[in-house]
């Protein structure tokens, strides 16, 4: 009896018909002392996954070489000394700048006093050692005749024939310069070509 009393007090069919409707939504739980829980909200979109692939290593540009130094140029070499040309090839073109000085020289020959060629000049019907040969009996001959007639030294010996001339002349004391002359050639200037280049003889033989 006192149970029903005590329901009948606390329940009424009003509240029973709440009770009802309570049943389907169900209440919070408040915890005592903590503050309201504030209703859910949505949750923020979901960031893109980042990769965990490694990224392919950025181009790093190729080291730029530095350009090459070049070293100077060497200087030039100081120009070789020229080739000092012998005393024969001093010889020879002493004849031959007689011979181009003056076309009427057809032949030229440098002859020892004691007959051997030196240098010469000479056309290929003629032998060097023929020519010297005769050079020196003719210019032993002159000597012999100029010293016994009382002339002095020999300095030029003179031949004339039908088809030219010979002619010796003194190349210092060492030597005799002879020159085959055609029959039309001016002697005056024969001589003294030949005079010019005997003097040159003399200097390179000293």
């Amino acid at each position: 009896m006192a149970d029903n009393a005590f329901g009948d007090f606390f329940l009424s069919d009003g509240d029973d018909a709440f009770a009802e409707d309570d049943e389907l939504l169900p209440a919070p739980v408040v915890v005592p002392g903590s503050p309201a829980q504030a209703p859910a909200q949505a949750a923020p979109p979901a960031e893109p996954p980042v990769s965990t692939a490694a990224a392919p290593p950025a181009e790093v540009p190729a080291p730029v070489e530095p350009a090459p130094v070049q070293a100077p140029a060497p200087e030039p070499r100081a120009a070789a000394v020229a080739h000092r040309p012998s005393r024969e090839e001093r010889l020879a073109a002493a004849l031959d700048a007689l011979m181009e000085n003056n076309q009427e020289v057809l032949a030229a020959a440098l002859v020892s006093l004691d007959g051997f060629t030196m240098a010469a000049a000479l056309p290929d019907s003629m032998q060097d050692d023929r020519v010297g040969a005769m050079s020196a009996a003719i210019l032993g001959l002159g000597e012999r005749a100029a010293a016994e007639l009382g002339r002095g030294a020999l300095t030029q010996v003179f031949i004339e024939g039908e088809t030219g001339y010979v002619m010796l002349i003194a190349a210092g004391d060492k030597a005799v310069l002879t020159c085959i002359a055609d029959v039309e050639a001016k002697l005056g200037l024969v001589l003294y070509d030949m005079r010019d280049t005997a003097d040159t003889i003399a200097e390179i033989l000293g």
